[in-house]
């Protein structure tokens, strides 16, 4: 029995939209033909997680506050690195699942596929398929969201990562998958067709023959991009031309259209208020699917205007009521229906086809409009009914497990990299390089902590880079008498030198700096080099960060890829571990910033000739926050010079990214002040109110309509 794991954010009852009604089908039809299926579901109604059997489905429900350790990410990365910490603990009571499936919003799976790209237990054996649903970089655009405004932007970025990371892609409709590859390309060998399930339950219901005349109905939620706006305006010159048709507006009000910082609803009913009055519009508000299928019972048309849509389940459903439906060329609908047949198909793009295609239904006579409903509803059977998916979703789940997923690729799947020159390790040695200036307090603790590593093949180096206070010179006179380590002297040139100094007397095929007052995890040496030897592509690891002294604060670090990284650094880079030839050759240290964040230019200069690295994403770098330090000396007029001076020294990298860093920059202000792409940047608005206390009052008033519009317009006054 093959056990079928599938992750999700949305599940019945609590849920009825598209992912929500996809994972209910996907898993029914899985465990009706015999597999094992466990849903995976994030829920903070929970205490911690919950465990329940729903219709025979196994429902994994968990809270993503209790099962996340406390660091900064805000809500979408913590709810991936949630879902990792639940499937931990499931694995070790019930052991692994044959195939992981993720969904592709908010980039749920980005760090499941982090953890197995990292050669993590279990995961790194394990298939991982993500199907394509409704990617937030595709659609957050028709929006009129600012995608470069963090969380947003970072939302988008664990999307693209995940789908370029997973073992295989399912898409429902060609429609989707060329949409995606105009934005984000898709790799053809690894994407395959195949629509979403659908199975109603009670087949017995009959076609409502007593239709209303002119009665058309919208099903679905208020935004641009379902449409809404282009909708109203085509019935705004209709009603204008005087037709009496009235339009019912069936689904959600509340969705908030940021560039207005108002609800779709408020906007509409404002906008449209003479044709509320006349009785020609009318807001329904949501419905639940039961109350739907009976308030659509009379209605002459059902219209999805989307603008963008994968393969929207409202039309499956509304088809396989028997009702005639409208919709847009502009997505997977267009893949259901045959046109004049079983439904109408008009296109935004025609100038006037809107009108011609609702005028030809609402011309149509009862029997015609009952006729094209049968053909509608056997159509739904015939394409998308468990017995037509099914076998489709088993040859690509067969495929993966038979013909096997290697558990580690040749390559990362970086979605960024510059060509590279490979880089042959010639011996096993970690060489480990400690650059001292006076720090005979710290150093012994640092030593302790590699020593103290698991990785076999060591070299320790400690570069005295001039070390002018009695009892730092006094400490290391003692340090070298362990054999063990090495004390190379030097006059004092500063940091950047002393790293590079070390680097070049270096005998190890791989080195790793560790400053004189931190300390790493006895494992990180090991699964570092485990990474650097697995990956021809990767030349650097590093991880998260743990400080310690002065704060108890966590850094949660990434894979530094443009165009993110040039704003920011994205990796502890005083702590990372590369292959030595690709450090020599374009990572090193850059003595003239004087002022620091030469670090953070290596790595620059590192991924501008190909040397790419990763984040693991484990907290095994600890870093020593103390009163004196060379970093807690930077102030702003020190940044803006070293930014300067960076960006001028890699300025073809920076001019392949121009637009991005611009639109970050925009979006979120310069980029010293960031400090993670998953929160939004602690900037204080015109109210005094920061970011942390906008982000606690957005979970208040959106569970609440009249807080939710009272906020809006506060902010409108503010002028968000």
């Amino acid at each position: 029995m093959i056990k079928y794991w599938l992750l999700t954010t949305e599940y019945p009852p609590f849920h009825g939209g598209g992912i929500s009604t996809y994972c209910l089908h996907t898993a029914r039809m899985l465990q009706d033909n015999g597999y094992q299926v466990t849903v995976f579901l994030s829920d903070n109604q929970v205490q911690d997680y919950s465990n329940s059997i729903e219709k025979g489905v196994q429902v994994v429900r968990f809270n993503v506050n209790s099962l996340s350790e406390k660091m900064d990410l805000d809500y979408s990365a913590r709810l991936s690195y949630a879902f990792v910490n639940v499937l931990k603990k499931v694995v070790d009571l019930h052991g692994k699942p044959d195939i992981i499936e993720a969904q592709d919003y908010l980039g749920v799976g980005y760090y499941l596929l982090q953890f197995k790209h990292t050669l993590s237990e279990p995961f790194v054996s394990i298939p991982v398929l993500l199907t394509l649903h409704s990617p937030a970089f595709l659609y957050l655009e028709y929006n009129r969201v600012a995608t470069y405004k963090f969380p947003e932007f970072w939302i988008c970025e664990m999307e693209k990562q995940a789908i370029v990371s997973a073992s295989y892609l399912v898409t429902p409709t060609e429609f989707l998958a060329k949409e995606i590859d105009k934005t984000f390309p898709l790799d053809k060998n690894k994407v395959s067709l195949v629509p979403n399930p659908y199975q109603r339950v009670n087949r017995e219901l009959d076609i409502q023959a007593d239709i209303t005349p002119g009665k058309v109905v919208y099903y679905g939620k208020l935004s641009r991009q379902k449409g809404s706006f282009a909708l109203l305006a085509y019935f705004k010159d209709l009603w204008d031309e005087g037709h009496t048709c009235q339009l019912y507006m069936v689904g959600a009000i509340d969705i908030v259209y940021h560039v207005e910082m108002r609800t779709m609803g408020d906007i509409l009913q404002q906008k449209y208020q003479a044709y509320i009055k006349k009785g020609l519009l009318h807001f329904v508000g949501k419905i639940t699917p039961q109350e739907a299928a009976a308030y659509v019972a009379d209605a002459q048309v059902v219209v999805f205007p989307s603008l963008i849509d994968n393969l929207p389940y409202a039309v499956i459903e509304m088809m396989d009521l028997g009702k005639v439906v409208l919709a847009s060329k502009q997505g997977g609908q267009r893949e259901i229906i045959e046109d004049g047949k079983t439904g109408f198909l008009f296109d935004h793009s025609i100038s006037g086809d809107f009108k011609q295609q609702l005028t030809r239904i609402l011309e149509l006579s009862t029997q015609e409009l009952i006729d094209i409903g049968k053909r509608a509803q056997k159509s739904i059977l015939e394409k998308y009914s468990y017995a037509t998916i099914f076998p489709q979703k088993a040859k690509v789940i067969q495929a993966l497990l038979e013909t096997g997923v290697p558990p580690v690729a040749e390559k990362f799947p970086f979605v960024y990299q510059e060509a590279f020159a490979t880089v042959p390790a010639q011996n096993d040695m970690l060489t480990v390089i400690i650059p001292f200036y006076n720090m005979g307090q710290y150093i012994n603790e640092t030593l302790q902590s590699v020593l103290a590593s698991d990785y076999p093949h060591l070299e320790l180096i400690i570069i005295d880079d001039g070390s002018t206070e009695a009892q730092s010179i006094q400490v290391l006179q003692e340090i070298e008498k362990d054999p063990k380590i090495t004390v190379l002297r030097k006059q004092n040139e500063g940091l950047a030198t002393a790293r590079n100094f070390g680097a070049s007397k270096a005998a190890g095929s791989y080195i790793a700096f560790l400053d004189a007052d931190d300390k790493v995890s006895p494992t990180y040496y090991f699964k570092a080099i485990s990474i650097l030897k697995a990956y021809s592509n990767v030349f650097f690891v590093g991880c998260w960060v743990q400080y310690f002294g002065r704060s108890e604060k966590t850094w949660i670090t990434f894979n530094p890829q443009p165009p993110y990284l040039l704003t920011h650094n994205m990796i502890n880079s005083s702590g990372l571990v590369y292959k030595k030839d690709a450090f020599l050759m374009a990572g090193q240290n850059d003595a003239q910033l004087e002022f620091g964040l030469e670090d953070y230019d290596s790595v620059l200069g590192l991924v501008k000739h190909g040397f790419n690295g990763v984040a693991i994403p484990e907290f095994h770098f600890h870093y020593r926050v103390r009163k004196g330090s060379m970093f807690r000396s930077l102030n702003k007029n020190k940044l803006v010079f070293s930014y300067k001076y960076i960006a001028e020294k890699h300025s073809l990298l920076f001019s392949k990214f121009g637009p991005q860093i611009s639109h970050l920059l925009t979006a979120n202000g310069p980029g010293f002040f960031y400090e993670s792409p998953t929160e939004e940047i602690n900037l204080k608005l015109g109210s005094g109110l920061t970011s942390s206390v906008k982000s606690f009052g957005k979970k208040v008033v959106n569970k609440n309509a009249a807080l939710k519009k009272m906020a809006l317009f506060g902010l409108r006054l503010l002028k968000y």
